[in-house]
């Protein structure tokens, strides 16, 4: 039988900024902010990375990442608070969204975007992000920081390690969108489905992902984002270091 439970992450009782719900294996987390397109203030930031700590403390093998609303997966950081001078505590920190980033490529669950709607600027950086990524045909992906006169400071770098350096280097200096079958095309997204498919289609493969070994997920994981690092002779030698410490892990566990 699914246990299905549902908890919020949140900066203030009034608004619930990150959503998830607990099911048996994975989790759904649904950034919870759709009036602001799902841009990242600090605090939603902060929430973000609150729920993928309850996420991880619950065991789940796999999360479905995606947005609230049937317009934006996430419009990036939050550009207004960045100017607000009365709202820029975070800035005097690390970079909190680079945070977040990192909280994902880190976590032992398999993380499946859910792309309902556009991703933009650090929209994007959080696709690249995710392990995998099923995007809505209506969603699209773009660097708008160009026509800012900005860089995108995640988003490019991110791009880069993701697609060809022509379709990249395209969409950082055009500042254009692409659609969902060109980003299917250029390997930003694995798969790309009518909406009523969305949530759907990756809830299934999460639920797949949920039915293999924890131990070996987390590790698969791991030297996936070595070994890319990697030149082709280290990451073969590498990956050969792996079976050994897995064996191990799993007698530790047992």
């Amino acid at each position: 039988m699914m246990n299905t439970t549902t908890t919020s992450a949140s900066a203030t009782s009034e608004e619930e900024l990150a959503l998830v719900e607990h099911h048996e294996g994975y989790s759904i987390l649904t950034i919870n902010r759709a009036d602001k397109r799902n841009s990242m203030s600090s605090a939603t930031q902060k929430a973000l990375r609150d729920a993928l700590d309850a996420i991880k403390k619950a065991g789940s093998k796999a999360i479905v990442l995606t947005g609230a609303g049937d317009q934006s997966f996430c419009s990036g950081v939050d550009i207004k608070e960045k100017r607000d001078p009365t709202k820029r505590a975070f800035a005097h920190e690390a970079n909190t969204w680079a945070l977040v980033q990192k909280a994902i490529r880190e976590h032992p669950a398999i993380v499946v975007g859910a792309i309902n709607g556009y991703a933009l600027g650090g929209g994007l950086t959080l696709v690249n992000s995710c392990d995998l990524a099923i995007a809505v045909d209506t969603a699209t992906f773009g660097m708008p920081e160009i026509t800012f006169g900005q860089y995108p400071a995640l988003a490019g770098p991110t791009t880069m390690r993701r697609i060809l350096h022509k379709h990249a280097i395209w969409m950082t200096v055009t500042g254009q969108r692409i659609d969902a079958a060109t980003a299917l095309s250029w390997g930003l997204v694995n798969e790309v489905v009518p909406r009523e498919r969305l949530l759907p289609r990756a809830v299934e493969l999460a639920k797949l992902i949920a039915t293999f070994d924890a131990v070996a997920l987390d590790y698969t994981k791991k030297t996936y984002h070595i070994v890319d690092e990697l030149g082709w002779d280290a990451g073969i030698d590498y990956g050969s270091t792996v079976m050994p410490i897995l064996a191990l892990q799993k007698d530790v566990v047992r």
